[in-house]
């Protein structure tokens, strides 16, 4: 009689111990949308949106936070996670199954007025020092419709030094991404003169080209229904965002 429990009290303790499985986000280190907390757990406009999506979905979310190479990398090896928060670009096209857009965002040329107190044109950058995140959208933007290199840092609050210090001329980012770091970094957003805008895009939910469709249908709606009754407006202005012009 016993051995013929043993079966029935395995399957009872599998049942008892499954529970809703943990839907894991792998988090690009870019703020303002995923920011690195000194302590405790990641914030961020992209963290919070993708926090109130699960809380909607009654779904546990763990974070991976990671700096962006390995990020995109990671995601394209891991078929069960979702990536946060890429541009969605011509070359990365194939790379993933782009699940939701989330955040409006203009990449554009700034410089220091002290400097370069006329806003810069694309056409001038061949001549000057410009600075971009390493693996950046900016980065291919430059690459791929000026043919330029640039000079690329790990953060970007490396280039808002650089920019403060003249050593790069101009630097190259979203919009938000380049008023966050100043800001954090004791610098004046009135400093900075802002250029040509090089595009306008969106960041976006990515995952894995095999992630479950359903599953991804199922993010999109609650992102779609966030934006239809404001709460993805009212979550990413509390970090002073601002709309693409």
């Amino acid at each position: 009689m016993r051995t013929l429990c043993l079966p029935f009290l395995t399957l009872l303790l599998l049942l008892v111990n499954t529970g809703a499985q943990a839907i894991v986000l792998v988090a690009a280190e870019l703020p303002p949308y995923v920011i690195r907390s000194q302590q405790g757990a990641p914030s961020g406009m992209a963290i919070e949106v993708m926090e109130e999506a699960a809380r909607r979905l009654k779904e546990p979310l763990t974070i991976e936070l990671m700096p962006l190479a390995r990020a995109l990398i990671e995601v394209t090896h891991r078929k069960d996670v979702l990536l946060i928060p890429p541009v969605r670009s011509s070359r990365r096209e194939h790379l993933f199954y782009w699940v939701a857009p989330i955040i409006d965002e203009e990449f554009v040329i700034v410089s220091d007025r002290r400097f370069h107190p006329v806003p810069i044109k694309a056409g001038e950058l061949s001549t000057l020092k410009v600075g971009t995140l390493r693996h950046s959208f900016g980065q291919h933007l430059l690459k791929q419709r000026l043919n330029l290199t640039s000079q690329t840092v790990a953060t970007e609050e490396l280039n808002a030094h650089k920019l403060q210090r003249g050593r790069i001329d101009a630097w190259v980012a979203a919009w938000n991404a380049i008023l966050y770091n100043q800001q954090q970094e004791g610098f004046s957003t009135g400093q900075l003169v802002r250029g040509e805008t090089l595009m306008r895009t969106q960041l976006f939910i990515a995952a894995h080209k095999e992630f479950p469709f359903t599953e991804g249908r199922r993010w999109q709606a609650v992102i779609d229904e966030m934006r239809r009754d404001g709460s993805l407006t009212r979550i990413i202005r509390q970090y002073n965002y601002q709309v693409p012009e």
